[in-house]
């Protein structure tokens, strides 16, 4: 196994007031602005493993900085260099050529938030469910939010987020305990709206939107613009409570099975 050092680039969808560091689950992380720069030594055996292993934390720590912020973090570059050994006495010192990141000034700003507790208790979590095999669909779930999050175009971002939605439900059981009713069960349990009024329910929306022609795919269009940002919201806060419950995530492998189909789930 050879020794690598990874550095990473993480940003912000939007502008970000802080500055300052942190070093979690062997991570190094310094932000600037809207712009977080990760360093971290990593073993593999050879460049590219060395450089999946990069990604797969720099990952997890867009993930937990969305998380606590409540804004898309996402990977913009990832650099690898294996680094040299040398002995100076008794210590072992480890080298590594520096990597020149070019990125925007960010505004300076106070930023008042306990941030740095939360961002170690998200990445010590993803970093834990990571590890675990059946765990990887409720990743998935955080990348399609974050999907949303930076869309520009509100329908899109609502049908990212209805994945998102679908992916967690299912990860927590809803699919196979609550068959036709697990959206309005799931809605009830995780503080999520689920009648947008009278005639439309977050199910009716989406399935109008991918099927439906006509006058309903109009209305459904009006409001999927304008509740997208506050379902976004409401299913992140839904995240971070799955996070947090005491046994960790629940993930049923089996009930999340089509939730990425183009067929709909859920009731109207």
């Amino acid at each position: 196994m050879e020794r690598f050092e990874v550095n990473f680039l993480l940003r912000c969808a939007v502008g970000f007031p802080l500055r300052d560091e942190l070093e979690c689950c062997g991570v190094r992380l310094r932000v600037d602005g809207d712009i977080v720069h990760g360093t971290a030594t990593v073993h593999a055996e050879n460049r590219e493993g060395a450089k999946q292993k990069g990604r797969e934390l720099a990952e997890v720590v867009a993930s937990a900085l969305t998380l606590v912020f409540g804004r898309a973090f996402s990977v913009e570059q990832i650099n690898v260099n294996q680094a040299s050994q040398r002995r100076e006495g008794d210590r072992q010192v480890i080298e590594a050529k520096d990597v020149a990141l070019i990125y925007d000034q960010a505004k300076a700003a106070s930023y008042t938030m306990n941030w740095k507790e939360l961002v170690a208790m998200y990445m010590r979590l993803l970093t834990t469910i990571r590890d675990k095999p059946e765990s990887k669909k409720f990743i998935r779930v955080l990348k399609w939010w974050i999907a949303g999050d930076v869309d520009d175009d509100p329908l899109d971002k609502f049908l990212k987020y209805y994945i998102a939605f679908e992916l967690l439900a299912a990860a927590l059981g809803y699919g196979r305990r609550c068959n036709k009713e697990w959206a309005k069960q799931f809605c009830k349990d995780f503080g999520i709206t689920y009648k947008i009024n009278e005639k439309f329910s977050l199910p009716r929306i989406r399935n109008s939107l991918v099927h439906d022609p006509g006058e309903e795919r109009e209305e459904a269009e009006r409001l999927a613009a304008q509740h997208a940002e506050r379902f976004g919201l409401e299913l992140l806060e839904a995240i971070r409570k799955a996070l947090l419950q005491p046994s960790g995530p629940p993930v049923d492998a089996s009930a999340s099975k089509n939730c990425e189909t183009d067929s709909g789930c859920g009731d109207q």
